[in-house]
């Protein structure tokens, strides 16, 4: 998938979108709340981290050491 196809998805969806890097699940949750705003909860091998926006959400580096905008023609089983 294009880097800026899977930005769309996960910008556009309020459900989580679920992905495979080397034999590993992740996924990323975007979240909206009135009071915080948009959330985007990142997980990869066992580690859960929070951001506040799509961009960092792209350049957070959970996946391996690496960023969803570094692997996104990388991932497989990318899905909702």
């Amino acid at each position: 998938m294009k880097v800026n196809e899977l930005r769309k998805l996960i910008d556009d969806c309020f459900t989580p979108i679920y992905f495979q890097y080397k034999g590993e699940w992740g996924n990323i949750e975007p979240c909206y709340d009135k009071k915080t705003g948009y959330t985007f909860d990142c997980y990869y091998d066992g580690v859960d981290q929070r951001v506040y926006n799509i961009d960092d959400a792209m350049n957070l580096k959970f996946v391996d050491g690496k960023s969803l905008n570094e692997l996104a023609e990388q991932l497989e089983d990318v899905d909702w």
